[in-house]
């Protein structure tokens, strides 16, 4: 499914692969504890694209509809979803037409498996869960550990590896 966009890099990714190792175990097993009590979750979105995070960030600014912004990042290095430590996680069943008390079902779950919800945050992102000993968003250390070392030494930075 892409995002508006037929490039695939800007296509969305629900390889949890792709994503750091401890991450991707602790989302694998919140989903499946999920399931297990029925709540139909599944990672809509993990690892996100310069290209799609691009898509997302013009909607609500310069590409209308919506009429109201997707997100603030900029860049996905501005997401943790750029470095492969964030998930988005729906219905799916009902996709994203599940109401705040299912979102917050999940993230019981997920917090009992050290991740952040981004429900949490003064700006909601019910959908949002990342890895636990991240901050909310990137810092400009992080970004230089990317520049410098790769994705893989952000991971390590924040024992996600």
């Amino acid at each position: 499914m892409s995002a508006g966009n037929s490039s695939t890099e800007a296509m969305v990714s629900r390889d949890l692969g792709v994503l750091a190792p401890k991450f991707a175990n602790a989302v694998r097993k919140a989903i499946a504890e999920c399931n297990e009590q029925g709540l139909d979750a599944y990672v809509y979105e993990g690892y996100r694209s310069a290209a799609l995070q691009a898509i997302y960030y013009a909607r609500g600014r310069t590409v209308i509809p919506p009429t109201r912004t997707v997100t603030n990042a900029r860049t996905n290095l501005n997401s943790w979803h750029g470095y492969g430590l964030a998930v988005d996680v729906i219905s799916r069943s009902k996709r994203w037409s599940q109401p705040d008390s299912w979102f917050k079902q999940v993230a019981e779950v997920f917090k009992r498996h050290g991740l952040k919800w981004g429900g949490d945050w003064k700006s909601r992102d019910l959908p949002h869960f990342q890895w636990g000993r991240c901050k909310a968003s990137p810092s400009d250390r992080a970004r230089q550990i990317y520049a410098e070392r790769g994705m893989k030494a952000v991971w390590t930075e924040v024992g996600a590896a």
